[in-house]
């Protein structure tokens, strides 16, 4: 396995947090899987209660670990699904088949970050367009269906 990056090591009340990461790993992973699954199997004519809710604590608790563990840029990214998975469930919103596709293009991305996380080498993801198509459909925008696949940030050129 490779070499957790810094940004989760910090300590908490004295315990070393990074003994916990596997598990932690590990648990996301199951969820995205499972929340994928749930994804694929929508129906959004006829969303039921149940799945909605499945697919909320799926983000919600990869948020928690990811917040816990000081992964900040998975936090964000599972924060702003979950507000959007909270007005789907709440029935605030209807969905859309616009509202899944970003929702399994943000699951990608968050197995990117994890994948960083856990010492990939990957260069960070650019979640810039995903934050922003999911805010939109949050606000009720007309968002379009096809926001680019997330890729990885761009270094900043060398200074000269």
């Amino acid at each position: 396995m490779g070499e957790m990056t810094s940004e989760g090591a910090s300590l908490s009340a004295g315990i070393d947090l990074s003994q916990f990461y596997q598990v932690f790993f590990e648990e996301a992973n199951e969820n995205l899987d499972n929340m994928e699954q749930l994804l694929l199997n929508v129906n959004v004519e006829a969303a039921d209660d149940e799945e909605l809710n499945a697919i909320f604590r799926c983000a919600r608790s990869i948020k928690g670990g990811a917040a816990t563990f000081g992964f900040s840029d998975v936090a964000e990214l599972t924060h702003q699904m979950e507000t959007l998975l909270d007005k789907l469930r709440r029935h605030e919103l209807q969905p859309t088949s616009a509202m899944v596709d970003v929702l399994l293009q943000s699951g990608d991305a968050l197995r990117a970050q994890l994948g960083r996380h856990q010492g990939s080498g990957a260069d960070p993801v650019d979640t810039t367009d995903l934050l922003n198509s999911i805010r939109g459909h949050v606000e009720g925008r007309e968002v379009s269906a096809s926001a680019p696949a997330p890729k990885p940030a761009e270094a900043p050129a060398p200074a000269p």
